[in-house]
């Protein structure tokens, strides 16, 4: 009976440590930060943020990489919720390209209407972009709330 009990003990030993090893893995998700970051500061007011290449004046296809000539580049939000009044900043910014590193490019102000939810900032160049990494970092309210990461190449 105490050989018995030894041998499960053992097992139920080896149970643990398995289920406690199999809980400690991550997956690619958890350990590569994803092209929208929310940082430590977000409200959750946004519902989604993406990125998206031109479709005649419009946001079209969402993408994380643009070619150079894509000239004129979406970042996409959709709100959480459709109040009139909030306000939104993309600003947006290299992030190391063309020989530049952390400079700002441009900020886009816009204050939604009544029934408005989906606000999309974008940004033209007069000439091809400099191949490299750039970021979009979304403001609601005066607050950050996500961080749109993209590239050009």
């Amino acid at each position: 009976m105490n050989r018995h009990a030894a041998w499960l003990t053992v097992g139920l030993l080896l149970f643990v440590v398995l289920a406690c090893s199999l809980g400690k893995k991550s997956t690619n998700e958890s350990t590569n930060r994803s092209a929208t970051e929310a940082p430590a500061t977000s409200t959750g007011a946004l519902q989604d943020l993406h990125m998206a290449k031109d479709k005649g004046g419009s946001p079209g296809d969402a993408t994380n990489s643009f070619g150079p000539g894509d000239r004129t580049i979406h970042c996409v939000a959709k709100l959480a919720e459709a109040k009139a009044g909030t306000t939104m900043k993309f600003s947006w910014f290299i992030v190391d390209a063309g020989g530049s590193k952390n400079e700002k490019i441009k900020d886009i102000d816009y204050t939604t209407g009544a029934l408005e939810n989906i606000v999309h900032g974008h940004l033209t160049l007069p000439k091809d972009w400099p191949t490299g990494k750039y970021k979009v970092d979304v403001f609601v309210n005066g607050k950050l709330e996500q961080t749109a990461r993209y590239s050009v190449n």
